[in-house]
């Protein structure tokens, strides 16, 4: 530019200031512009970060663009000069840094936990062959070698670090302690689950033992997410499997949904959004959890969020009684929870939502799911009679419940956004 313009430019500036009272042209200075961009790249950041979802993403990141348009015109109508396109730049490559990352970790999680979940369905089949070659004298044998471990024994000393200090939950498939890690500073709590196989023999054990890896590298993938407990650790001793994950205290949402006592319409949604939220994050990686149910669910302590536990890890090893057929093995649930489809084996991830739809019945009407009745020509639950909430909410619910599978919503995400409209 010619000096000239410039000298020109700066007396008309003058002159206009004089004779018309028009303010100086303001900035800041380059610390406070540094500042200004950083803060900009912060937001674009963190909006990524939030919101995963495409659609939300873009409108929100549209919105803030023209928010930061919007303020610098302002700003320059009182004479300001702010800094827009750095800012702007600043904002995009941020938000498109953090959501390309975001992606990448994703894909690569959904990955590994694709080949875990092959390689678990591999091990599920041998069990199944291995559990039918069972004879009366390896099961008699099994019984005797089955004693847990005992937390009122002197040496009650898992792995050489973890005392165990009370029996959370005991089942077919094994025990739950909670436990002193005392290798950590002050002795944190923790949750230790016991993981028994059916069988002690080394082909059983061969097979059990590639099961248990599989399944706790998808536990390990998962408690990424703040709403799944941490998996600190896992090993073998004595032929029996440990998982070791962080506790969570708070209180099971089972103690909060009393039989008999109806839940109002705000609780219901903001309990569905909470389950849904961390559903989600388990469907985008391919996994089924199987078994939601109330008693699955902690409301935590701390920050009043509903924390998702007990992915099933290593439960096709419990053992076969007179009651069961060779489909227990497979077919993992909760009657009541769980649809028809899940039982014959045939698990899809809207299975979970099933069992979603049935907790948040069971909230408005106070019945529990194993209490109501079905049509009989088209397996519909029979609920609404029972409840009092809007129309809005009762059509998500009667589509999470669908008897078949392909009527309902095909992942936590869908009914997410269905959940957030009303």
């Amino acid at each position: 530019m010619p000096a000239v313009f410039i000298q020109t430019q700066i007396v008309s500036q003058i002159l206009n200031t004089v004779l018309d009272g028009r303010p100086f042209i303001w900035y800041w200075s380059d610390g406070v512009e540094a500042v200004w961009v950083w803060v900009w790249s912060l937001a674009g950041g963190v909006l990524a970060w939030r919101l995963r979802h495409p659609l939300y993403l873009g409108l929100a990141g549209a919105a803030s663009i023209a928010g930061l348009v919007g303020v610098c015109f302002v700003l320059f109508l009182q004479a300001g000069w702010v800094p827009v396109v750095p800012s702007m730049l600043a904002f995009t490559l941020s938000l498109f840094s953090i959501m390309a990352d975001t992606t990448y970790r994703t894909q690569q999680y959904t990955k590994l936990i694709t080949l875990q979940v092959e390689k678990q369905l591999e091990a599920i089949a041998q069990l199944n062959i291995l559990l039918k070659e069972d004879t009366e004298t390896q099961r008699s044998r099994s019984a005797e070698n089955s004693a847990t471990f005992s937390p009122d024994s002197p040496s009650a000393l898992l792995s050489q670090r973890y005392k165990l200090t009370k029996v959370l939950a005991q089942g077919g498939f094994g025990c739950t302690y909670l436990a002193e890690d005392t290798q950590r500073p002050g002795n944190p709590i923790c949750a230790v689950k016991q993981l028994m196989p059916a069988r002690r023999d080394p082909r059983f054990l061969q097979v059990a033992r590639r099961l248990f890896d599989a399944e706790a590298n998808i536990l390990e993938a998962l408690s990424t997410h703040e709403q799944i407990p941490e998996l600190l650790a896992l090993f073998e001793e004595n032929n029996q499997f440990y998982l070791v994950q962080e506790y969570i205290q708070g209180q099971l949402l089972s103690d909060e949904l009393v039989p008999g006592s109806k839940q109002n319409e705000s609780f219901v949604k903001d309990m569905l959004l909470g389950i849904l939220e961390v559903l989600a994050f388990v469907h985008e990686h391919r996994v089924i959890h199987r078994d939601i149910k109330p008693s699955n669910i902690i409301r935590r302590a701390f920050d009043n969020r509903l924390v998702l536990i007990d992915f099933g890890a290593v439960k096709q090893m419990q053992p076969l009684n007179t009651e069961q057929t060779e489909l227990a093995t497979v077919a993992i649930g909760t009657r009541g929870y769980s649809p028809p489809e899940q039982f014959v084996g045939h698990p899809r991830l809207s299975s979970d939502i099933y069992a979603v739809g049935m907790i948040g019945i069971q909230a408005v009407t106070g019945i529990p799911p194993q209490d109501l009745q079905q049509n009989a020509d088209n397996g519909t639950v029979l609920w609404r009679e029972w409840a009092e909430i809007s129309p809005e909410l009762a059509v998500i619910l009667d589509k999470m419940v669908c008897y078949h599978f392909s009527d309902r919503y095909q992942s936590a995400a869908a009914a997410l956004q269905d959940l957030k409209q009303i």
